[in-house]
């Protein structure tokens, strides 16, 4: 490290630590958060621990279980009671739960990488380079979410991981826009100037004292992202362009399959959709709570 570099260091305007610090303590006395979490964190217990506590395996059929040609109900046995294929319906949602879960982490994690790229070079060098990505974002953000997804799968073709990879396509706008955004805040601040002042390079400025503090909303809309992408990977395959294996628990899947039996066995569509949407709202109370908590504006709400 230059003597240069050495110098700047100090100059370092000093948020992350003390922000996140007092994000934290609002955070925790949010009664929307509280739920949130509580939602979050048995969405990710049964996703990891499924193999250990679901009581059936999620692929195990037993038509002897049918009655009438339809499927039994709730019983001590079956919690939530079985498909048509006489598999149990609890397991099913456990083991569906890890596979929305590493679905919707990958899809973020594709979005929000690309985007971080694409805002930050056009959020700190501007010019030609800033208008053309912006345009291109102005482009893909006419297109609606879902219809730009299902797009891409039909390019693509169906499966988990175009799935994935059409998700977070989507997701590439919204990140670069919202970093751009923040480190066009962020790159006149005194602490930036005096940085370029004694000669630091660009590359050390912009990942090393601009974006430590343009991080803030991004992560913020990663958590909301998260529900999103949850809800956009369940109605991808219940169009059917999800995962191909029928056998495979996925929550879309599971309400695509049971559309012949809403009338007589209804809890089968019932209770995907109660999953998909407490996992959603978990991710959309913490995402609130941490806009509230890092917003100056809005911490006065809490």
């Amino acid at each position: 490290m230059s003597v240069a570099e050495l110098e700047s260091a100090e100059l370092v305007f000093d948020q992350p630590s003390g922000l996140w610090r007092d994000a934290w303590r609002r955070v925790r006395r949010n009664t929307g958060a509280q739920i949130g979490f509580l939602f979050v964190g048995a969405f990710i217990f049964i996703a990891i621990f499924a193999p250990l506590i679901a009581p059936y395996s999620p692929l195990e059929q037993n038509l002897d279980l049918m009655t009438h040609g339809c499927c039994p109900g709730p019983s001590a046995e079956h919690l939530l009671g079985v498909d048509q294929l006489g598999r149990d319906e609890l397991s099913r949602i456990f083991y569906g739960a890890r596979l929305s879960l590493i679905v919707g982490v990958i899809s973020v994690a594709v979005g929000l990488s690309i985007g971080l790229v694409l805002g930050s070079i056009a959020g700190y060098f501007g010019g030609v380079i800033d208008n053309v990505i912006m345009r291109l974002m102005d482009v893909m953000l006419a297109i609606p979410g879902l219809l730009f997804a299902i797009g891409i799968v039909a390019v693509l073709g169906p499966g988990l991981v175009n799935v994935m990879i059409a998700i977070g396509i989507t997701q590439i706008p919204i990140f670069t826009r919202l970093l751009r955004g923040t480190i066009l805040a962020q790159r006149e601040n005194d602490f930036v100037l005096a940085a370029r002042s004694v000669g630091v390079q660009n590359r050390s400025i912009l990942y090393g004292h601009i974006l430590p503090n343009a991080i803030s909303p991004v992560i913020v809309q990663g958590t909301l992202a998260l529900a999103t992408a949850i809800i956009d990977v369940a109605g991808l395959s219940f169009l059917g362009l999800g995962d191909q294996d029928p056998a495979r628990p996925e929550w879309g899947a599971m309400l695509t399959s049971t559309n012949q039996y809403l009338q007589t066995a209804p809890w089968l569509a019932i209770i995907p959709g109660v999953a998909i949407v407490i996992s959603a709202l978990g991710f959309n109370l913490i995402g609130d709570a941490l806009r509230e908590a890092l917003d100056p504006k809005l911490r006065g709400r809490i």
